[in-house]
């Protein structure tokens, strides 16, 4: 249950985003012991949810300061190519953790990788859609700005929902067990089964 209260938490990312998760599983085989792999996975997942929060903030900060709409586009822009940026990262971190040495790790860490690049694509997506943002016109740049993080939640809510499948689709045990313990998945992680 952990891994998908990490991951439903990126449903609710939009401009302030926020998220992430945990994993398990039991049995011994070939990849990173669940101890290392919870703690580069929660690593990589705390930076980039702190990292979205903080350009979330300054981007609302450097928007109320903004005096014109060209300028607003650009900071939106900005902020949205580095959200994306930080997503590619955080995925190779992932990617970088290697499958966790438990039954179907290699299958988990694909499915794992899979949702992650698609909170990726959700902003590659937004960057695109914020570049079209018109500057003539007030309220169809207000329009459009409300539109993007609609559009980044609704397609992390459809990613989301695709993690709350993996753990039915695998046995968690030693991968819940090492994110319980680890320090850097403690804002992951629920306290509950």
């Amino acid at each position: 249950m952990r891994l998908v209260a990490l991951l439903s938490v990126l449903a609710t990312l939009a401009f302030a985003a926020a998220g992430c998760g945990d994993s398990g599983s039991s049995s011994s085989t070939s990849g990173t012991k669940p101890e290392t792999w919870s703690a580069s996975v929660c690593s990589a997942l705390q930076t980039w949810e702190s990292d979205l929060r903080k350009g979330s903030q300054q981007l609302i900060s450097d928007i109320h300061t903004s005096r014109d709409l060209k300028s607003v586009k650009q900071k939106v822009v900005a902020y949205l190519q580095r959200s994306e940026q930080g997503s590619a990262k955080m995925v190779d971190q992932v990617k970088a953790a290697g499958a966790p040495a438990v039954k179907d790790g290699p299958a988990l860490q694909r499915d794992l990788v899979s949702g992650l690049t698609r909170a990726r694509t959700s902003f590659q997506r937004a960057v695109a859609q914020a570049k079209k943002l018109p500057t003539n016109n007030p309220r169809a740049m207000t329009t459009g700005l409300s539109t993007i993080p609609e559009t980044i939640q609704s397609e992390l809510a459809a990613t989301s929902q695709r993690f709350s499948n993996l753990d039915t689709k695998y046995d968690l045990g030693d991968l819940n067990e090492a994110m319980a313990k680890e320090p850097a998945c403690k804002p992951f992680v629920s306290t509950s089964g």
